[in-house]
């Protein structure tokens, strides 16, 4: 069941992000490299202003699966009225600061005028309300275990967005048509949603919380939120002081080499992107006993998908980016293998985040969040005044990497685990990735800058053959994978041994 949730959730993440991918060279081309750099710092705003729930709605597909696990389906539908009205008052709250906000945004960036600037902040916060209200009906699915519909629902409504955004800049090159365009498709995204969530459960679905519901979820959400809000200045806040400090054309080459890294590291965390309810509703049965076992079969498990995945992105980013866009903006080809530095070190902690979250310890994420954004805030407004983007960089690369490892020190402490552990986890895949890349990248750096993207993305397609085939060979036989995506070679070899 936990591959078959992982394998649904990944296929709606991954249609967002190849959505993504083939959006932005047209945003680019149609808009312009500042509007691509409004819109990236629009939408960071707009996604702080998801602090205001409380961490309600990210947090309630955790106690969806816990009372799924005692049969309690009264708090079940107390938790889905309760993620709905969390939402329903941040985008009033959100919609008045976005309104006053305009005036001041347009001054500072420039590029849209206040009336302008005032639809595509509110655009922005309609997109984050839709999909909020997406997300907390898809919670039933999720925290019952059963992710396919949610996730067949999800992949619908990213199709829907990215009909609607293709139209809209096929019709228009104005930012503030395209931002209306995607806050009306989001808005249509939550029909199939509520189909999905028809379809697993039966009515009524929504029940008004009991005080003790609130008080339980906000113990949990109050924790989880620190660690949100501290996720959100490691990762949105550096788009806003490069926009403040640099400019938006800035704000456009780190989008695009973070957009990259994110959308790579978002493909690796799907590994575990199922076990935070699975996790939760396995101890609730069984015990901390699953605990152990479960952290070391996942983090192997996740660092032999992620660490390959990040390492060719490193390796073939300028071929990557001039077949993704046509050309490598500023320094986008070298920001993007350095931003993936961190993010190797971050996804080892994937697993052991996620055990912690369903275990019911969100506050040991959420202050190794806040150690990284203190440290990544110091350091930013320490180096971005002297050395500009790349300052931000440096801070973002040092507070990743710090904070990735004082979280695995403390995870294993908290649960008693040994050291070795960590490292049989990460070891082998990690010399295997790194390995298999050096003759690889040797090769990349001799043939240079492709001119044009037809022979990028050849000599994209090449390295991927290059490096992909002997990892998953070698990963295959040393039995990195999870079984259902390794090659069958032993099995092979056993049937011709008996023959």
């Amino acid at each position: 069941m936990l591959f078959r949730n992982t394998l649904a959730q990944s296929a709606s993440v991954f249609a967002g992000y190849l959505f993504s991918f083939v959006l932005a060279p047209i945003m680019i081309a149609r808009l312009g490299l500042e509007a691509f750099g409004i819109w990236a710092v629009t939408g960071a705003l707009a996604t702080y202003a998801g602090l205001l729930d409380l961490g309600i709605s990210r947090s309630v597909s955790r106690f969806i699966a816990t009372y799924d696990a005692v049969g309690d389906e009264r708090r079940i539908r107390e938790c889905v009225g309760l993620g709905l009205v969390a939402v329903a008052i941040v985008a009033v709250l959100a919609a008045g600061v976005a309104a006053a906000l305009a005036p001041l945004l347009s001054d500072r960036l420039g590029v849209l005028s206040t009336s302008e600037m005032r639809i595509v902040l509110l655009a922005a916060v309609g997109i984050w309300t839709f999909n909020g209200f997406d997300g907390v009906l898809g919670a039933v699915g999720i925290g019952k275990r059963r992710m396919v519909p949610p996730n067949v629902a999800n992949t619908v409504g990213v199709t829907l967005n990215f009909a609607f955004s293709i139209v809209a800049l096929a019709i228009s090159s104005s930012l503030v048509v395209y931002a209306v365009a995607n806050a009306a498709a989001a808005l249509v995204g939550i029909v199939p949603m509520a189909f999905a969530l028809r379809y697993l459960w039966q009515a009524p679905y929504v029940a008004v919380p009991s005080r003790g519901l609130v008080k339980e979820v906000l113990s949990y959400s109050l924790k989880n939120q620190v660690g949100w809000l501290a996720d959100l200045v490691n990762m949105e806040t550096d788009k806003v002081v490069i926009a403040m400090l640099v400019g938006v054309r800035a704000v456009a080459t780190y989008e695009i080499a973070s957009r990259v890294v994110h959308a790579v590291r978002g493909a690796a965390v799907l590994t575990v992107s199922a076990m935070v309810t699975t996790a939760a509703a396995e101890i609730v049965t069984e015990g901390r006993q699953v605990v152990a076992e479960l952290y070391r079969r996942y983090t192997l498990r996740s660092s032999a998908i992620a660490f390959p995945l990040l390492v060719l992105a490193a390796v073939a980013a300028p071929f990557l980016l001039i077949g993704w866009l046509g050309t490598a903006p500023g320094d986008a080809a070298l920001l993007l293998p350095v931003l993936t530095i961190p993010y190797l070190l971050n996804l080892t902690t994937g697993g052991g985040s996620t055990i912690a979250l369903g275990a019911g310890y969100p506050g040991l994420v959420s202050a190794n969040s806040v150690l990284i954004a203190v440290v990544n805030v110091a350091l930013t407004l320490a180096l971005a005044p002297f050395f500009g983007l790349w300052g931000v960089v440096a801070a973002t690369v040092v507070a990743i990497s710090l904070g990735s490892l004082i979280f695995t020190a403390r995870f294993l402490r908290l649960f008693d685990l040994p050291v070795r552990d960590f490292l049989a986890g990460v070891i082998q895949p990690g010399l295997l990735a790194v390995g298999l890349a050096l003759p690889v990248g040797a090769v990349t750096l001799s043939v240079g800058v492709p001119d044009d993207r037809v022979t990028a993305i050849g000599w994209l397609a090449v390295v991927t053959i290059a490096y992909g085939a002997p990892y998953w060979i070698l990963a295959s036989r040393r039995e990195l994978l999870p079984e259902k995506l390794r090659l069958p070679l032993r099995r092979r070899r056993a049937k011709a041994d008996v023959a």
